[in-house]
């Protein structure tokens, strides 16, 4: 154990404030609250890695890319949703200084091409922090193992930008107040099936409980798992066993290859 800062990290070598080295597989920076992204990354990374930064800091051509875009995604979540530009009450949308978040799914850089190396949890606000912070645990380790292909969620580069451009339109839309932080509250469970489906996971949670329940008996011939998904508050038991069933979903993909 060793405390000290970290000067600079070369590969897998941490070389701390007391002359001292260490050696490992992986870095957790456990902030809380507190982000110190802009005391680890200069400007340039941040932007760079999906973070907020001084618009004024981004090049001309790639602050006009992103606000040109932002303003397209806008205008189709306000052809989605009419209400957002039609509300009982006036907010004045204010200028915002930063840039806003640019992850994918809230959790990695937006580049198809950057390496698999570094992840940003916790940064979306929401009201079921338990079960969200254990999804995407399991994701972000099937993110950096290479066991979640990119490229089979979204088809290229263009694709990932205008997504992630989406989703800060719709949190701007639906949060007006939220100061560039992105939120999902009453959607966090439908960002949490949107997580689980691109594990291969199923989403029925309640349905898949009432089927492993040794008391369902017949159950009205699935009536009553119908009912439990439809009707039945979700608990956060009921998304245990996810580590399982993707490992179970990665061998039946590895028995399917050896069988062509």
């Amino acid at each position: 154990m060793a405390r000290a800062s970290i000067v600079s990290i070369k590969e897998k070598t941490l070389h701390l404030s007391n002359q001292s080295q260490v050696n490992a597989d992986a870095v957790v920076f456990a902030t809380g609250w507190e982000s110190i992204t802009g005391q680890i990354f200069s400007p340039e990374l941040q932007a760079e890695l999906g973070l907020p930064v001084l618009w004024d800091s981004l090049p001309e051509t790639e602050a006009k890319y992103w606000k040109e875009l932002d303003a397209s995604e806008d205008r189709k979540i306000l052809d989605l949703y009419p209400l957002f530009d039609n509300l009982p009450y006036i907010y004045i949308q204010q200028d915002v200084e930063y840039t806003p978040f640019r992850l994918f799914r809230s959790l990695v850089p937006p580049p198809l091409t950057a390496d698999r190396n570094i992840v940003f949890l916790g940064q979306l606000g929401n009201v079921q922090q338990t079960s969200l912070a254990e999804i995407n645990a399991l994701w972000s380790v099937a993110y950096l193992e290479g066991l979640l292909p990119l490229e089979r969620l979204v088809s290229d580069q263009d694709a990932v930008n205008r997504e992630v451009a989406r989703v800060n339109a719709f949190m701007k839309r639906r949060y007006p107040g939220r100061r560039n932080i992105p939120l999902a509250l009453l959607e966090v469970r439908d960002w949490m099936d949107m997580l689980l489906r691109d594990l291969g996971v199923r989403t029925d949670r309640n349905r898949l409980a009432w089927e492993r329940s040794v008391n369902r008996g017949f159950g009205w011939w699935g009536v009553k798992g119908w009912m439990a998904e439809w009707f039945k508050p979700y608990e956060p038991v009921v998304y245990r066993g996810i580590i399982g069933e993707f490992l179970e979903r990665l061998g039946q993909q590895d028995d399917d290859k050896k069988t062509r």
